[in-house]
């Protein structure tokens, strides 16, 4: 009953699932680099999926002579091979999900950062994804990420979905926290330049592209891990995503290949971000009692079984 308020809506369901998956943020460094990924970061250590291997090699993306090339072959492939993106959570499996962006237009933003990983991924890249939120922490946010561009050995961010990465005053393509620190402090400097020339901005009048962002500057928290094919490939997945993305979530997170969500410390957001961390004591307390309660049950049945047995 206490979590009834929680089921009103899609997003207060990620809220919940998002308070069960947070993580620790005392001690990391969120400036790690791919020679020392932190403990804990869910990093992909299984193979592509056959799909993506395919992919990655039809459009040449290894032998590109940079990873900021591959950046922009990645996004020309996805925001372009379709005349118009409708948009739209898929909420399907990967190999699905890439089909109906490339071929049928769909997809949000989740969807274009998983499959964009999995392109990076089976191309050899490293990438990580970060969000931000509106709603403290719920499921109204924004998700994007970053390449790590081994010939310049720095961080790079793409936001794939709205067709943008930015530069400052002297051009350099900045990376997450270099943007998000500038938006805060000297938004003025900041420019946004297209992924892809050839698609549709994320937004045509660029001042709402600024407030966008600017509004979710305080609720920024960072996706820890890439695990996209891994995750893929968890038991019962795609029997699950077949009923509800809930439970396949839920499984997911059971399997320890969800995730964790670390939020970035910010004087802006440290009520909205103690009220996930109550969220997360409250789920933690209902699955123990849930976990007891189960536990009396069976106890409760195999006592009931004893004593018909000795009865008879």
């Amino acid at each position: 009953m206490s979590l009834l308020p929680f089921m009103t809506s899609s997003t207060e369901l990620v809220r919940m699932r998002n308070a069960l998956v947070l993580g620790e943020t005392a001690g990391v460094d969120l400036n790690w680099t791919p020679a020392q990924v932190p403990a804990g970061f869910l990093a992909e250590r299984g193979p592509a999926s056959p799909l993506f291997a395919e992919q990655a090699q039809r459009l040449g993306l290894r032998s590109l002579p940079s990873d900021w090339d591959r950046v922009l072959v990645i996004s020309r492939h996805l925001l372009g091979s379709h005349a118009v993106l409708y948009g739209g959570a898929v909420q399907s499996n990967l190999d699905t999900t890439y089909r109906q962006i490339v071929d049928e237009g769909k997809g949000y933003c989740g969807d274009f950062v998983r499959v964009f990983t999995g392109l990076a991924l089976a191309s050899g890249m490293s990438v990580r994804p970060w969000a931000f939120s509106f709603d403290g922490f719920g499921g109204d946010g924004h998700i994007f990420l970053e390449v790590w561009n081994r010939e310049l050995k720095r961080w790079q961010l793409v936001d794939i979905f709205n067709n943008y990465y930015f530069v400052d005053a002297q051009g350099t393509i900045l990376s997450a926290l270099e943007f998000r620190q500038a938006l805060k402090t000297a938004p003025a400097s900041l420019q946004l330049k297209p992924l892809f020339a050839g698609a549709r901005p994320g937004y045509v009048i660029e001042a709402k592209a600024w407030n966008y962002y600017e509004r979710g500057v305080n609720q920024w928290y960072a996706v820890w891990g890439n695990n996209v094919f891994s995750y893929d490939r968890a038991v019962l997945g795609h029997q699950l995503t077949q009923l509800s993305r809930s439970l396949e979530q839920l499984n997911a997170i059971a399997q320890g290949l969800y995730p964790p969500l670390l939020l970035l410390d910010d004087a802006g957001s440290r009520e909205e971000a103690a009220a996930m961390w109550r969220l997360h004591l409250h789920l933690r307390v209902v699955a123990g009692l849930g976990a007891l309660c189960l536990f009396g049950c069976a106890w409760c049945m195999f006592k009931h079984k004893q004593t018909v047995k000795y009865a008879s």
